[in-house]
């Protein structure tokens, strides 16, 4: 749901599907089978009395090895940046995948009934201490954690979740996401009792718990949901069940989480040696200048996005002294949906062939070479790393030559091959003038009507225009006016939920599953603020997305999917960039991570708060600097714990300390 592509830094954090599908695999081979309960009987939420099968088996998974390490030390304020200062502090609604949203949700949304192990890819207890699916694969019910609680004190029982799904279908969230979420996804969700739950989905699902069991608890206490909620709850903060809440806000320059004295989870299994700071500041600092502030001290740490930074701007005293570490870790996640994106209400990208051909005119083998340090491989498949990627797909070659062509079929040409536009053509030209911005640049290709082949491309990180400005260069020769109008990355991501962009750069997050519903279904064409950005949406891939969700037969599901990004590929509104198999890390000596550094499956390097701050070492840092003592460097800066460098298409070359 809300975050980034976690290897380009300048992408958004968006994580809206993290949660959706926060758990997602096959069920119960590996579960342990702990115990059979005797049938109860209590009040749904409904007010009709449910009783729990006779014969229900309960599993559960404490065998897993904790997602933290034994080492980790509590304490201190870890100092991270972000982007852009929240546009809201709620979960749903309006503006609520922002920039700020990984975080927010990180302690909230989060905490769903189970979690998927991001290593042994195992279902692992979370808000649910047990569950039991039954045998129709859409019911499951759920034994609560009774020791939950949320930050104000207040026990979390079951209808504080299925509140949740209330609020899913309220009209007062304005949010058709979640609206839709509710309907497709849940028949009931029921209280049995403070401490079980009953969730029933509208469907048999080959993944019920991916699709059933990530609902996470709304503090029901103190939640009002009416007509004004949204306008009331913008700045509010979150009454969270994870570990920090937020306790101060600058508006404008920072947010400071902060843990919760006596947090009910300190030791459960699976919580352990993670969330280890006393204090989270966030801080409002452009992509840009992230470095500088690292450097003086100011941060503790930084993903570093650009392979230009990695490879040159790591040269100072505090990286050769060993004060300030690097690190390459390898992880394995499937990447998300990053690149250049078409407005298909913009009248300059209505013809699939202007898009094929802007599709053509990218020339990524260059840019990985002269400007990334050939440590990228280009993404292809709208489901890039799942097993649902479609293998035939190939990507767009560079040809401006077949650009042209495109171009030419599509009506654009050479203003000195058109006759003199007529009046008609001149007065249309003035009005699209007035929604979408124009060239008046000559030489650029124009059509029958005297529309230029012209239009403005958003984004919202400077760290990129570099690249974009090749882009640009490589456009205009073929006669296209590509404009570049760089925003707040706020702004710019606002943009692009609002659809009032031509084309945008701009990134998505990933599930453990593709989740392409949210993306390209039919529900979303026409209604903003979704993740639909394009306003793509068709009947025929509804119905395969359809296949996807529901069919039973894995091979069914991968064909339905395959046809999907064959769809996509073909229709050319998303221009694919580029990703690696790893997350570049440059944090000061004292922030210390376990051997493994993060878990397997990790996406952002926020996703789980593994390291921590030790303050033996802060001293012994601080002590060095003053005395102009290095420390040994690491003699290896990848770190690939799991091996699973080879899973990449174009792995990166041997990096040096």
């Amino acid at each position: 749901m809300p975050a980034t592509n976690k290897r380009t830094h300048w992408s958004i954090r968006l994580a809206l599907a993290a949660v959706l599908s926060a758990a997602l695999a096959n069920t119960t081979a590996w579960a342990q089978t702990v115990a059979t309960a005797p049938a109860s009987a209590a009040a749904s939420s409904a007010g009709t009395p449910i009783s729990l099968p006779p014969d229900i088996q309960w599993e559960t998974n404490n065998d897993d090895p904790p997602i933290g390490s034994s080492q980790a030390i509590r304490g201190g304020t870890f100092r991270d940046a972000i982007g852009a200062y929240p546009l809201t502090f709620r979960l749903m609604g309006p503006n609520a995948n922002d920039g700020f949203a990984g975080w927010n949700r990180l302690f909230t949304m989060a905490f769903t009934l189970v979690q998927r192990h991001p290593v042994s890819d195992r279902f692992i207890p979370m808000m649910a201490t047990h569950w039991s699916i039954q045998k129709d694969q859409k019911t499951i019910y759920f034994k609560l954690d009774p020791d939950a609680r949320f930050s104000d004190g207040q026990a979390i029982t079951a209808k504080d979740y299925v509140f949740t799904w209330n609020m899913f279908r309220s009209p007062h969230i304005v949010d058709p996401f979640y609206n839709n979420y509710a309907k497709r996804y849940f028949e009931s969700v029921d209280r049995i009792d403070d401490h079980t739950l009953r969730v029933v989905g509208t469907r048999p699902s080959w993944r019920p718990l991916s699709d059933y069991a990530g609902l996470w608890p709304t503090p029901s206490h103190t939640t009002v949901l009416d007509a004004g909620w949204v306008k009331r709850t913008t700045n509010e903060v979150q009454i969270a069940p994870g570990p920090y809440v937020v306790r101060e806000t600058v508006r404008g320059e920072s947010v400071t989480f902060e843990r919760i004295s006596n947090w009910w989870g300190n030791n459960k299994r699976y919580f352990k040696g993670l969330f280890n700071f006393d204090r989270i500041h966030l801080r409002v600092i452009p992509r840009d200048r992230v470095l500088d502030y690292l450097r003086r001290g100011e941060l503790d740490l930084m993903q570093v996005g650009s392979a230009k930074s990695w490879n040159e701007d790591f040269t100072f005293p505090a990286v050769q002294n060993g004060w300030l570490r690097r690190a390459r870790v390898m992880v394995d996640w499937p990447s998300g949906v990053s690149g250049l994106h078409m407005n298909l209400q913009a009248p300059v990208f209505t013809d699939k062939r202007v898009r094929q051909a802007m599709q053509h005119l990218f020339n990524f083998e260059r840019l990985n070479r002269n400007l990334m340090f050939g440590e990228y491989f280009r993404l292809v498949s709208f489901f890039e790393g799942s097993d649902y990627a479609n293998p035939k797909l190939q990507s767009y070659e560079f040809n401006p030559a077949k650009a042209r062509e495109l171009l030419a079929q599509a009506g654009y040409r050479r203003p000195q091959e058109l006759a003199a536009p007529s009046i008609g053509a001149k007065v249309w030209q003035v009005l699209t003038g007035l929604l979408f911005t124009r060239s008046d640049t000559d030489d650029v290709l124009v059509n029958e009507r005297g529309q230029k082949l012209s239009f403005t491309l958003t984004y919202g990180s400077k760290s990129l225009e570099r690249h974009l400005t090749v882009i640009q260069q490589d456009f205009r020769r073929a006669g296209v006016d590509m404009r570049l109008q760089l925003l707040e990355p706020g702004t710019a991501f606002e943009r692009g939920l609002e659809r009032k962009y031509e084309m945008t750069m701009t990134g998505r997050t990933t599930g453990f599953y593709p989740s392409p519903r949210q993306y390209i279904g039919l529900e979303f064409k026409n209604a903003k603020n979704n993740n639909n950005i394009w306003g793509f949406g068709s009947e025929e891939v509804d119905q395969l997305i359809t296949t996807y969700e529901t069919d039973m037969a894995l091979q069914a599901r991968q064909l339905a999917m395959h046809k999907i990004d064959a769809i996509v590929h073909d229709e050319a509104f998303y221009i694919p960039f580029w990703s690696a198999p790893y997350i570049r890390i440059a944090h000061w000596d004292y922030l210390r991570f376990p051997e493994f550094y993060l878990p397997r499956r990790t996406e952002q390097l926020t996703d789980y708060l593994v390291y921590w701050i030790d303050p033996k070492r802060q001293a012994e840092l601080k002590q060095a600097m003053q005395d102009n003592k290095p420390f040994a460097l690491d003699p290896q800066l990848d770190k690939d714990f799991y091996n699973t460098r080879g899973k990449s298409a174009a792995p990166p070359p041997a990096a040096k300390p």
